[in-house]
């Protein structure tokens, strides 16, 4: 018995050679798609090709019914000579089969059984198309990067078929930046990968069966998508969206060289960066006039960053691990050149910071006849100013009090007005090389009733 089944084995390979050798030089019928083809064996008809062409991508069905009791063979290949996508034995009945295929050539071929019955066969196809946007050569990373780059907000229609198994696309970034590709894919699995200009993986990822939302923080430049299959074979549609991160500086600055000729950058005033997947870390020059405490104000949307302070050596002096949100550092600094770098602890997104000179608060307020007296904790730097005012807000009526010693931690204000309130703040200040000041952050005011 199991010798019986390997004679008939190898008979059914040997038929099939014969078939395919036959098909091979056999002419094939142009059909029409959408309609029913019938044919019928005899003995002297025991094999037919029907040819047929996709105007584009898309899903072809075709339903073959066997009116013969006996097993027909049946196959699809591309061309009438290319590579088969499949074969296979259509025993009596109906049997549908459906395709995922770019457009071209295409042959439908069917042969007689090993029972040698004569009969008849017929098949209706179906043809839909999958509606791709870019229907020129998209399959590879070479032609698509001589193309124009995709446009953000508009979706792109993509299709996977068995013999394009993968395409290709061109973004452009203008700066750094969060690039968000909202996808949707009716194939069960299949991967998305993002490449830079240079060849480097950036992203390798799989993408299931519905809806989903893929965002990548990228630095400015030119990167390659590729959609390809992983399991089954089918539809699919993106809309790519970018969102500016708004960086101060968009020189490179990921290392202390590259950003040692830069100016320094300036105090007060809120720096935003960025950390990118391909761009870790961001390096700024500080120049400190005076030695003093300075406060530095974070604030990241990472869940974490890693913000170090070197000096012109490149020598660690400082380092802080910031959690996502906001706080200030209120850190000692040598009167010279120093460079803040921050870098990736955990995550890629924006943050900003801003450099002061360190605040101080008041104590107290002591109230006299038409006068006041205001104590306030030492600071550091090269002095104070005192600001009073009959507004709460410091709207209006405001005036300043010079103190010009940083060792001095009292004042009196006199030729006030009596029995009025007064609301009073205080900072620090540093002179820059410039001899301009440089303000700390105002404290928190007090009030005070004059007699």
């Amino acid at each position: 018995m199991k010798t019986r089944r390997i004679l008939l084995t190898v008979a059914a390979v040997v038929v099939l050679c014969l078939l395919m050798t036959v098909t091979a030089f056999a002419d094939s019928t142009p059909i029409e798609l959408g309609k029913t083809v019938t044919g019928t064996f005899t003995d002297e008809v025991t094999e037919f090709e029907y040819s047929f062409t996709l105007p584009s991508s898309g899903h072809l069905d075709v339903n073959v019914s066997n009116d013969i009791d006996d097993r027909i063979i049946y196959w699809i290949k591309e061309g009438t000579d290319g590579d088969q996508f499949t074969w296979t034995y259509v025993s009596k009945g109906d049997q549908p089969f459906e395709y995922e295929l770019a457009a071209g050539e295409y042959t439908i071929g069917f042969g007689r059984g090993l029972g040698g019955q004569n009969g008849d066969f017929s098949f209706p196809t179906a043809y839909t198309k999958a509606k791709e946007t870019f229907t020129d050569d998209n399959n590879s990373i070479n032609a698509i990067s001589k193309s124009d780059a995709l446009a953000f907000g508009t979706k792109v229609y993509g299709h996977l078929a068995l013999n394009d198994g993968e395409d290709w696309y061109k973004i452009v970034l203008p700066s750094s930046g969060k690039l968000t590709l909202k996808i949707h894919t009716d194939l069960e699995k299949q991967i998305l990968s993002l490449q830079e200009k240079d060849g480097d993986n950036i992203l390798w990822e799989y993408v299931d069966k519905g809806d989903e939302t893929k965002t990548l923080e990228l630095e400015k430049g030119t990167y390659y998508l590729q959609m390809s299959h992983s399991s089954g074979f089918g539809k699919y549609n993106f809309t790519p969206t970018f969102t500016k991160s708004g960086e101060t500086y968009t020189y490179e600055n990921n290392t202390i060289n590259l950003v040692r000729s830069k100016a320094a950058i300036p105090f007060n005033t809120v720096i935003k960066g960025h950390i990118a997947v391909n761009d870790n870390a961001d390096v700024f020059k500080v120049k400190i006039p005076k030695t003093a405490k300075y406060s530095i104000k974070v604030t990241s949307s990472l869940s974490s960053t890693i913000f170090d302070i070197r000096d012109k050596n490149d020598e660690f002096e400082d380092q802080q691990f910031h959690s996502k949100g906001t706080k200030t550092y209120k850190i000692t600094l040598k009167k010279g050149t120093h460079y803040f770098m921050f870098s990736r602890g955990d995550g890629n997104g924006n943050y900003s910071f801003k450099v002061s000179p360190s605040a101080v608060s008041l104590k107290k307020l002591t109230k006299g006849t038409k006068s006041f007296k205001a104590t306030w904790y030492k600071g550091t730097g090269d002095g104070y100013q005192i600001q009073y005012s009959t507004s709460q807000t410091f709207a209006k009526n405001n005036k300043t009090k010079l103190v010009s010693n940083i060792k001095t931690t009292s004042a009196t204000i006199k030729s006030l007005k009596a029995k009025k309130t007064y609301y009073v703040r205080i900072r620090t200040y540093v002179k820059g090389s410039d001899g301009k000041k440089i303000w700390s952050a105002w404290s928190k005011a007090k009030s005070v009733k004059t007699l």
